[in-house]
């Protein structure tokens, strides 16, 4: 849903890793270090996390992290789209929206609508894993008396609905009542009624958005009515997660109590000479390092599910509006999806897997503003990304870091989904190796011994 207040050229440093390369093996080679393996260097010279790794122990002794799902960090990557917006980029369903799509490999959308054909599209991408959250709204003629019956219309799609979207910033009224009061009696009864009839009693149903998290305190707490907290965070041209602990957390709960959150919209617009925008837009190269970024910081979080506003630039116009998303008006994607592509290419598995195992390891080195998530595929091998916290802007920055490895490595490879969903480099029975971590996510695949 609308709110109105709302490329990555790799930087050409090649020649300072290699200097930095030929620097770590001459020290190494005098302090009597054995380089275990020197990384592959690409066309383009050595990518971020390519430096070179040692066969030494180091002196911080490694320590055991749990990881998390793979799947389920997957599985918690979401896209809004507009499939209704017939005068817009979505009207090209059959040769651009469902195409694009599945190729980005997500498994979930948000949308919202009311009629044969919007219901017939949900259904068909649910032949393809993609699976609906739908935002119930009396703007779309949604209401609680006729909720079941369009959840019935849906429920090959359908795994989530939502009350009405942001009516803290516009006139509206629902029997008679405005906001707060009229959001609370819709919340309240869409999530009666919903309950009320087995066959949909098990969709999870959502608090309404609200657009300025201070006005979450008037609508009070919706726990009693909902399975899930609701929520909007948009950083304004910042970096991910900017305000999150002090700001959106603590003003949203007075609205979503303790429930698990969903973020149903967060993303960055690219109208960066939009002098009249509510937000700062930025680079496509910028927002192609937040937004993978912003998934993970949010899985870290707790979050269950993120869902980036939007797929589809809707216009080819200049304004904020129609500049919020991963795919340009004329089809083409942005570096954005491209990266979100890989990310998701790199760490996917199948359904239903369970993280089970826990790593040993430390970090040394600069580690300041070094965020990182620990993830397990089913078949044991970990994943570890490591991405640098700080303002991007369209050049790479990087930060060297060592990875102690405690637990037992057969195989390391780097991946660089910003770039390829390809293999960068491969250590063999690594015990250490030195990463420059840059400022888009960077994975470690680490294979333990078996």
């Amino acid at each position: 849903m609308k709110m109105t207040k709302r490329r990555s050229r790799l930087t050409a440093f090649s020649s300072k890793l290699r200097a930095a390369l030929f620097l770590g093996v001459l020290v190494a080679s005098l302090l009597g270090i054995g380089v275990a393996c020197v990384a592959q260097m690409g066309s383009e010279g050595n990518p971020p996390g390519t430096a070179f790794s040692q066969a030494s122990a180091g002196a911080i002794a490694p320590r055991a992290e749990n990881a998390k799902s793979a799947y389920a960090f997957v599985d918690s990557i979401g896209v809004a789209t507009h499939l209704r917006y017939l005068d817009t980029t979505y009207g090209r369903y059959g040769n651009l929206v469902e195409p694009r799509l599945r190729e980005l490999g997500i498994r979930h959308i948000r949308d919202g609508g009311n009629n044969s054909d919007f219901f017939a599209k949900l259904n068909r991408l649910a032949r393809f894993g993609i699976r609906s959250t739908l935002v119930f709204d009396p703007r779309d003629k949604l209401t609680p008396d006729n909720a079941v019956s369009v959840l019935k219309k849906v429920l090959p799609s359908v795994v989530a609905i939502e009350g009405p979207n942001e009516w803290d910033i516009h006139n509206l009224t629902y029997k008679g009542k405005g906001f707060p009061a009229g959001v609370r009696t819709y919340q309240t009864e869409l999530y009666q009624a919903v309950k009320r009839d087995p066959t949909t009693a098990k969709i999870a149903v959502l608090t309404p958005s609200i657009a300025h998290p201070e006005n979450a305190a008037k609508v009070g707490s919706l726990k009693g009515v909902s399975d899930y907290g609701n929520l909007h965070i948009y950083a304004g041209g910042g970096v991910p997660a900017l305000d999150f602990e002090s700001k959106w957390i603590p003003l949203t709960r007075k609205m979503t109590s303790d429930r698990t959150l969903i973020v149903t919209e967060t993303g960055w617009h690219n109208a960066v000479n939009d002098r009249n925008a509510g937000q700062k837009g930025v680079p496509e190269q910028v927002s192609a390092k937040y937004i993978p970024r912003v998934f993970l910081e949010y899985f870290n979080r707790g979050i269950k599910r993120t869902f980036l506003y939007e797929l589809l630039d809707e216009r080819s116009r200049g304004d904020q509006e129609s500049n919020f998303g991963i795919i340009r008006a004329n089809g083409v994607p942005k570096p954005a999806f491209i990266a979100l592509q890989n990310l998701i290419r790199v760490l996917n598995d199948p359904p239903n897997s369970a993280a089970s195992g826990s790593l040993s390891y430390t970090l040394s080195g600069n580690v300041s503003n070094i965020h990182r998530t620990l993830l397990q595929k089913r078949n044991g091998d970990f994943y570890l990304v490591l991405w640098l916290h700080t303002e991007s802007n369209e050049r790479l920055k990087t930060q060297r870091v060592t990875l102690n490895l405690g637990t037992p490595t057969q195989l390391a490879e780097t991946y660089f989904p910003n770039r390829s969903s390809a293999v960068m480099a491969k250590y063999r029975s690594p015990r250490q190796i030195t990463l420059d971590v840059p400022d888009a996510p960077l994975i470690v695949r680490i294979a333990p011994k078996r």
